[in-house]
């Protein structure tokens, strides 16, 4: 073993060679996102601004808008975004329906949703997971508050990125105009279902297929430690052809 990879095992890390078969998510994306002509970045579930600021570190200069429910949640996002110019962020969750709808806000702010924990869920994530209050949000659909922010999508390029802890089926279904003009789309999908009545990651790649969109990568996301099996991974598709 060479002695930077010892160095790196030292403390938790690995040491990897980034080569074009794009052995990280990052790598993916900024591959896909410049191949692909990507301008236009939907980041729904914003959280607290990861996933727009990894986009920055990753090269994409284009523009972001970030939707993000819980209230307090979203005034951090407001401050990660807040020098940026080419970054909008948006103060409601997105739906099949234009409705109030109260949300479960978690302990650890990346797991708050619409639906309850499932047993698994609540085991494995008894304390991030754990419901603190609930908080009425206003729900939206995509293609109804899409115009605010772009007028013409067809004179975009557009990467939706889903991450609505188990909502995305019904965040497409109120966003169809949306997602066939993406180019691209990622989203997180689960091997075990942390929350009730969830889609599970077959259900979910059908769902994409169906609209198109074909698998180009997979990243884990986390795993059970004990069995070493997945519960969730990121993934990256590609439209090939267009299905309304």
């Amino acid at each position: 073993m060479k002695l930077h990879h010892k160095i790196a095992k030292i403390f938790g890390y690995d040491c990897i060679k980034i080569k074009k078969n794009h052995l990280t998510l990052e790598s993916h994306l900024a591959n896909i996102l410049s191949g692909s002509g990507i301008d236009l970045v939907l980041d729904v579930g914003g959280n607290e601004g990861q996933f727009g600021s990894m986009l920055r570190e990753i090269g994409y200069s284009g523009r972001i808008i970030s939707f993000e429910p819980v209230s307090h949640v979203y005034e951090q996002l407001k401050v990660v975004a807040a020098d940026d110019v080419n970054w909008d962020v948006v103060n409601i969750a997105l739906g099949a329906e234009n409705e109030e709808m109260e949300i479960n806000v978690t302990a650890s702010s990346d797991f708050s949703s619409f639906m309850s924990a499932s047993d698994y869920g609540a085991e494995k994530y008894s304390g991030s997971a754990a419901v603190l209050r609930k908080e009425k949000v206003a729900v939206r659909k995509l293609d109804d508050v899409i115009s605010d922010y772009v007028p013409d999508l067809d004179a975009v390029k557009t990467h939706l990125k889903l991450d609505a802890q188990g909502f995305e089926p019904s965040v497409v279904k109120g966003g169809t105009t949306v997602l066939s003009h993406a180019l691209t789309l990622q989203a997180e999908m689960a091997v075990q279902k942390i929350y009730q009545d969830m889609p599970d990651y077959m259900q979910s790649l059908q769902l994409y297929r169906d609209k198109g969109f074909e698998v180009t990568g997979m990243y884990p996301v986390s795993r059970d430690r004990e069995t070493q099996i997945l519960i969730e991974f990121d993934c990256v598709m590609k439209k090939i052809g267009r299905k309304d």
